[in-house]
């Protein structure tokens, strides 16, 4: 059950170029979290009124682990918390990755940057059902790559520029290998928009359901200010429009609308 809890910071640290790993202590809702899930977190010293949205890259019973990357006024805000620092928290929010391994035989995450969060804390959450994923995570060079060394996954790494890893588009290389699965595989995005929308447009083999995770700014995070609409092709979401923060962040990539 979702609640207000206040958090305390117990590490912050720069793991790439901009990019940092926090760890929270908040057993109300640390132990409540599942993959795929969100928190908002509350600025106080900012003018904004909402809280922003934040994918939970890892949780155990007290605490959870955020990976975000600083693009604005908040996440700067975040870069400077220190060990001891109290925070204004919610959750946990939102739909999950639902882990179906009497369906699929092979598991496939991939993300785009900072978008691997939400697959870093499925990945641990496979590791103890004892499936080991093939892990893609893709960045522009090596110094914005949020992850670098895994040992508990397949875990494949590209880079735009080659600096490290396979040379190319995250997306073009998990093509590659998809062409070579033919069990149930259940495939778990997050990313960019625009990679979600290649993935939708391509014809993916029949035996691989795609899942993914939408970033979209949210206000409230509870549904309440019809901020975060995401236009669907499925009749089970109200009018063929869905809200990212309650019927997602999770959903069939079937079922979501890309916009060009």
């Amino acid at each position: 059950m979702k609640c207000v809890a206040t958090a305390i910071i117990r590490s912050n640290q720069k793991v790439a170029d901009g990019i940092f790993l926090a760890s929270l202590e908040a057993p109300e809702i640390a132990g409540q979290c599942l993959p795929g899930q969100f928190i908002n977190i509350y600025f106080p010293e900012t003018t904004k009124i909402f809280p922003r949205p934040f994918s939970i890259a890892g949780a155990s019973d007290s605490r959870i682990k955020l990976l975000y990357k600083v693009i604005g006024s908040q996440t700067t805000l975040m870069s400077g918390w220190s060990a001891g620092q109290k925070i204004k928290i919610l959750g946990p929010l939102g739909n999950i990755f639902d882990i179906q391994e009497q369906h699929y035989r092979d598991f496939i995450l991939l993300g785009g940057g900072v978008g691997a969060a939400p697959l870093m804390f499925l990945r641990d959450e496979l590791v103890k059902k004892g499936i080991k994923p093939y892990f893609f995570i893709g960045a522009k060079t090596k110094a914005e790559l949020p992850v670098v060394e895994d040992s508990a996954s397949h875990l494949i790494l590209t880079t735009d520029d080659g600096s490290v890893g396979l040379k190319g588009n995250v997306v073009e290389h998990f093509l590659r290998m998809a062409e070579n699965y033919k069990t149930p595989t259940q495939v778990s995005v997050c990313g960019p928009d625009m990679m979600m929308k290649v993935l939708k447009d391509i014809s993916l083999p029949q035996n691989m359901d795609v899942f993914v995770s939408l970033e979209k700014t949210m206000a409230c995070g509870l549904g309440l200010c019809q901020g975060c609409v995401v236009e669907t092709t499925s009749g089970k979401y109200n009018g063929h429009y869905a809200l990212v923060c309650k019927d997602g962040p999770v959903f069939n990539i079937k079922d979501v609308k890309f916009n060009d």
